[in-house]
């Protein structure tokens, strides 16, 4: 009987020692075999940490297995806020009867799904009915744990940064209903990981202009933008500063957060003209206008580095005096103001030719709730 095992344990080995030559390949050729069929192994260099481990759990914009992916974006801040007070002024397009009820600001309307175009801003107003501790979750995966809430009204914003759908959904002892949010490619050329678009003040796409993509851990690359002002490439994930360059324009620099995986929208590149002469074609000095103004709060403080958006396409930030100017063309535009802490209303404000406008903005101090989970 002992004879018999070990002729079986003789016979196993010699067939898994013959395996590999049956089959028509060497020895060594067996151990590649468990990396080929992972095409982000295949010709790869070992230094490479974007491809996953096999059989991970990849959500896109968020690869725990990237050790150089930045954070999972800005930490959400919310802000008690009334959606039907005169400063908001805004309009249930659909009246929900749970006690927790959550909305998407489409215009002035609040509404319970919508589309947003990548790289633009957007808000979420949240009606709290049952106090105690909030959840807030974003596709099953909680972005915000607040320990105690009251019963009200509530905001809750922000940014389409990368190309990927959103079903928000909150918590306190009852679920609210869901809001599900699409991003669009709003024009960027959504091929590549790294998209954005460089416009001159009037918010015009700057054609030709060279664009320099700085990575914060080394490494440059470059590219130049189409007809439109886009541009796309495909960079390993990190923090980038971006910067452009052309003739006749000075550009301010602009920043972008790339995750392996999707599509990561920069900040908008905004150039201004060197010279009068370098206005948009069809535009004169005598036509062109501008706007200026300085952004403060209730106590006529300056806020620096707040940032103006004009027309919801083009930016520019304060100084230390809290001073903000820009070049626009005649007619009415629309000017908002975003700053950490402060809470702005909108504003509508006519550019004469030839003439300059001033608009002074004062922003709220809001109580900023809230901690990442």
């Amino acid at each position: 009987m002992r004879w018999m095992s070990r002729s079986a344990l003789w016979m196993l080995g010699l067939i898994y020692l013959a395996a590999p030559y049956a089959s028509g390949l060497a020895a060594e050729d067996e151990i590649l075999l468990d990396y080929l069929p992972n095409p982000f192994a295949a010709d790869r260099p070992e230094w490479d940490p974007f491809g996953p481990d096999p059989g991970s759990q990849y959500l896109p914009g968020r690869p725990s297995w990237d050790p150089y992916t930045p954070g999972i974006g800005d930490i959400p801040q919310l802000v008690a806020a009334n959606p039907f007070s005169p400063e908001e002024s805004l309009s249930l397009a659909e009246e929900l009867r749970s006690p927790n009820q959550l909305y998407l600001q489409s215009g002035p309307f609040l509404v319970t799904e919508g589309v947003i175009g990548l790289g633009s801003p957007y808000t979420l107003w949240l009606y709290v009915g049952s106090w105690g501790p909030l959840s807030v979750y974003d596709g099953g995966r909680r972005i915000l744990y607040q320990r105690f809430v009251t019963r009200g009204w509530y905001r809750l914003d922000g940014y389409a940064e990368t190309l990927e759908a959103h079903r928000y959904q909150f918590n306190t002892s009852t679920r609210s209903n869901a809001v599900a949010l699409s991003v669009s490619s709003a024009g960027y050329p959504t091929g590549y990981g790294l998209v954005g678009r460089v416009v001159d003040v009037y918010g015009n796409g700057v054609p030709g202009a060279l664009v320099r993509i700085a990575g914060s851990g080394g490494g440059t690359f470059s590219t130049a933008t189409n007809a439109q002002g886009y541009y796309g490439m495909d960079v390993p994930s990190g923090t980038y500063t971006v910067t452009a360059e052309t003739e006749g324009f000075a550009f301010n620099p602009s920043t972008a957060r790339v995750w392996t995986g999707t599509v990561s929208a920069a900040g908008t590149i905004v150039g201004s003209a060197a010279a009068w002469s370098d206005l948009p074609a069809g535009s004169s000095s005598k036509e062109a206008g501008w706007l200026e103004g300085a952004v403060t709060d209730k106590a006529g403080a300056p806020i620096p580095g707040a940032t103006v958006r004009v027309d919801g396409i083009f930016t520019v930030t304060t100084d230390q005096d809290g001073a903000y100017w820009a070049a626009l063309d005649p007619g009415w535009h629309s000017v908002v103001a975003y700053a950490v802490g402060y809470k702005f209303s909108s504003a509508s404000v006519q550019i004469i030719p030839g003439q300059g406008s001033r608009l002074d903005i004062q922003g709220t101090k809001v109580v900023v709730l809230g901690k990442v989970a």
